[in-house]
């Protein structure tokens, strides 16, 4: 019998993890499921490219809240020059992770399983974790650290999509085959879109890219020092309220970093302040333009872009995409501009889905996820951002009520706390839920 079993071994399963072996009294255990043999990277620290950076400095990266510096001192010794404000290659940021899962004290009370969990079921006060080779783990709770998921595909072509178009950015061969000088089109203009412009750069191709999203918007970069926090607390009942106080900030000459940054603490307490109307409104006109201000790039990242924009490497254009048409050695592209119905069709090798992770788990098709959808165990929120929870993390059921033992983290969390996607956070979170399941 398991304290918990954490079902999913990126970074939010890890970090569970690794705070559960901290606080777990002797003889206690857990149980880590990982899919795959890579555990505490997942989609983020996966990478092979150390042209991928961490979108946070070091100083915010720990894995443990209570020691701020460790992540910083890990760096220092695996990174020579390396100091709090670096912005660290992501795959050392997984072996960091990887390294702390390892460590003894850790491993002694939790218990790594390879293995698909494919369903959930409940007898009496203890949890049935259902493997798809046949075995069953018992559990006194669940952690669902399910992490990004690969996007939706905009054109919802199943399997009728064409050889040329990769739907899962991150699948293998996404950015491999492909002619140096082809022409390739990025459907997303986001951090995806960014990391597999890199990728493609890293594997030698040279041809030119074609980065279409609906309003072109590009991540903006952090700055290379810290800015200067505003004081005081918000009060921000409506959507419209907090776009004025934003503008007022930045009339007075706030940068818009330490504007948005100012906010972070507050956003949760803001989000539940407003209604589902409310958030929807937000969400329709406002979300993508807080998302580039608020998921911003690297410095060298950013300079990176910027030299590909300038030299014509990258092209940015702003439109929906419609269709694709297989043609001979690759595909025709047709987009409708922005504000407008005129087409524009372009041939290129190869088109990249980049639109960022799923998040509608109304249409996630996981197993496991579409197991405990028909029992009513998880509901997708109505805004497609994750599911619903109560403050703990446990989901709620069809009914609205807590489903007792059955917890999930991070991204998942979007509806209820909206900041709930970056380490900072979900080490928190992490943390909180460790405390639980050690009792």
């Amino acid at each position: 019998m398991f304290d918990v079993a954490i079902i999913g071994a990126g970074a939010s399963g890890t970090l569970t993890a690794v705070q559960y072996g901290r606080a777990a009294k002797p003889g206690a255990r857990g149980a880590l499921i990982e899919a795959g043999a890579r555990a505490a990277r997942g989609l983020a620290y996966g990478t092979p490219y150390g042209a991928h950076l961490l979108n946070v400095p070091a100083s915010r990266m720990s894995a443990l809240p209570d020691d701020p510096e460790h992540f910083v001192r890990w760096l220092r010794a695996h990174l020579p020059g390396a100091n709090a404000s670096t912005f660290a290659p992501r795959p050392l940021y997984g072996a960091y992770l990887s390294e702390l899962l390892h460590d003894e004290a850790i491993a002694a009370h939790v218990e790594r399983v390879g293995g698909t969990a494919i369903g959930l079921t409940r007898r009496e006060s203890v949890w049935l974790v259902h493997l798809g080779d046949g075995r069953v783990l018992e559990a006194r709770n669940v952690l669902l650290a399910l992490g990004n998921l690969p996007p939706h595909d905009p054109l919802h072509l199943g399997d009728d999509a064409p050889v040329e178009y990769v739907r899962d950015p991150w699948g293998a061969g996404a950015v491999y085959g492909l002619a140096p000088d082809a022409p390739v089109l990025l459907v997303g203009t986001g951090l995806t879109m960014v990391d597999l412009a890199l990728a493609l750069r890293a594997e030698g191709h040279r041809g030119p890219l074609i980065a279409l999203s609906r309003r072109g918007r590009l991540p903006r970069p952090h700055a290379t020092s810290p800015p200067r926090p505003i004081e005081g607390t918000p009060d921000l009942a409506s959507p419209r309220a907090a776009l004025r106080w934003i503008r007022e900030r930045l009339a007075e000459g706030h940068d818009f970093r330490a504007v948005v940054d100012s906010l972070r603490s507050h956003t949760p307490a803001i989000w539940q302040r407003w209604s589902r109307a409310q958030r929807a409104s937000f969400l329709r006109h406002a979300r993508n333009l807080w998302d580039v201000h608020r998921s911003r790039a690297a410095p060298e990242v950013a300079k990176a872009v910027e030299e590909m924009l300038a030299s014509g490497a990258l092209r940015i254009e702003r439109g929906r995409l419609v269709r694709l048409t297989p043609v001979d050695g690759g595909l025709d592209v047709t987009w409708r501009r922005a504000g407008s119905d005129e087409e524009t069709t372009l041939r290129v090798a190869r088109a990249i889905n980049c639109t960022g992770p799923a998040t509608d788990y109304a249409r996630v098709d996981l197993p496991l996820v579409v197991q405990l959808r028909r029992n009513g165990w998880l509901v997708p929120d109505p805004h497609g951002l994750g599911v619903e929870t109560d403050p703990d993390g446990r989901l709620l059921d069809v009914h609205g009520t807590p489903v007792e033992g059955l917890f999930t983290l991070g991204t998942l969390r979007r509806p209820a706390l909206w900041e709930s996607i970056a380490i900072p956070e979900i080490r928190e979170q992490a943390a909180a839920l460790a405390r639980i399941f050690a009792g």
